[in-house]
């Protein structure tokens, strides 16, 4: 680890954001230090453990989320994560969930199944016991291939850009998703290993389209 070069680490935490200059041993001793903190490399979500060791180039983009965002007293929540090293678990606050969903660009949240606007979680009455599901973008890595994902949920109609892994991910993130692939509708259990040609026209119907009361 090359001690001396410095990089520009973007700091959000309850007073705002701020933007400092770390090394690469600074910014392990920061993430450390703060229980729940989280990072983001390159819009990629990265465990506090890899940062000692990972070959940062000079450039990257790095995002510091100390934990407790919301302050001590802010009520919690179990959020499942999905990411490029797989799934896991994490106890948040509604700001610090916030704050994590709009670090990545493509950021999928879903409360209780139902696929929500990352704009709306800040003003949304999360009760205790809500199923929170992240997805930060770029699952599939900065290199993987893209698509045009056409989506319908209760919101109405959206167009995202997605890697194949990040349509494999959102598709089984809620119960019975439906994908049409030219037309064809597609397995969940199929998306992942389809050869999806460049062009191909992706629909993604999430599950509970119509609302719990349908």
């Amino acid at each position: 680890m090359d001690d001396k070069m410095k990089f520009e680490v973007e700091i959000a935490d309850a007073s705002g954001h701020s933007t400092v200059q770390m090394s690469q041993n600074e910014l392990t001793e920061k993430v450390n230090a703060t229980q729940g903190s989280w990072v983001f490399v390159n819009d990629q979500l990265v465990s506090a453990a890899d940062i000692a060791e990972m070959n940062l180039e000079a450039g990257s983009r790095i995002r510091l989320m100390p934990g407790l965002v919301g302050g001590q007293d802010a009520p919690t929540f179990v959020v499942e994560i999905a990411d490029n090293t797989g799934h896991a678990e994490a106890v948040m606050t509604q700001a610090e969930l916030v704050e994590t969903a709009n670090a990545t660009q493509g950021s999928w949240v879903f409360v209780n199944d139902q696929l929500v606007n990352t704009g709306d979680i800040a003003e949304m009455n999360l009760e205790a016991g809500s199923r929170i599901r992240l997805m930060p973008g770029l699952v599939g890595g900065q290199d993987a291939p893209t698509f045009i994902v056409e989506i319908a949920d209760n919101t109405g109609h959206a167009e995202a850009v997605m890697t194949q892994n990040e349509l494999a991910e959102k598709v089984n993130a809620t119960q019975g998703s439906w994908v049409f692939v030219n037309d064809q509708l597609v397995s969940a259990v199929d998306i992942a290993e389809m050869d999806l040609e460049a062009g191909s026209r992706i629909r993604l119907m999430p599950g509970l389209v119509g609302g719990l009361a349908c």
